[in-house]
């Protein structure tokens, strides 16, 4: 029996020829909500950031200070090609099971807003209510838990917005 001939794939150059889109994130520490806990910030920049960096047609800057809306304003102007994501938790409600993140894409050059949305904590929240069966601690695990997926969900239409596919290749949801 002949043995079958086995193509190699073809090899592709090494320079990626799809053009990257510059992204710069930051994140309101302020808000005027000091009960909420610094690490949901710092966990809602890291998830979405850290879903924003998958893509491969992203090229991807964090700022990792306070980023005010003045601060993302004046940043946007600034950029030549770079569009600023400016991050801020908001809250409908009086516990931390209310928060939700709004996110605004300033254009460079002019800031003019390109998208903005919101991204809620999911279908667990329960309209204010505390977790039933849990401590604060486990709680607050909770909600941080939903406040990181959320954050992804934001960078998911973010990534719509500018027709960025997911890095699986299916297009974001």
């Amino acid at each position: 029996m002949p043995t079958p001939e086995v193509k190699e794939p073809e090899k592709k150059p090494a320079g990626n020829d799809q053009p990257k889109l510059n992204l710069i994130v930051g994140i309101d520490r302020g808000s005027g909500f000091t009960s909420i806990p610094s690490y949901y910030y710092d966990s809602v920049l890291e998830s979405c950031s850290g879903r924003l960096h998958d893509s491969s047609g992203v090229r991807l800057e964090v700022v990792p200070r306070e980023m005010t809306r003045a601060d993302a304003i004046k940043r946007a102007k600034g950029e030549q090609d770079g569009y600023v994501i400016w991050l801020e938790l908001r809250s409908e409600g009086n516990g931390p099971e209310g928060l939700y993140i709004e996110y605004t894409v300033l254009e460079p050059t002019t800031a003019k807003l390109r998208v903005q949305g919101h991204a809620y904590q999911g279908v667990y929240r329960q309209g204010g209510a505390t977790i039933p069966g849990t401590s604060g601690r486990t709680n607050n695990m909770i909600i941080e838990r939903r406040l990181r997926d959320a954050a992804q969900d934001a960078a998911e239409k973010i990534l719509k917005a500018f027709h960025i596919a997911s890095p699986s290749g299916m297009p974001p949801h």
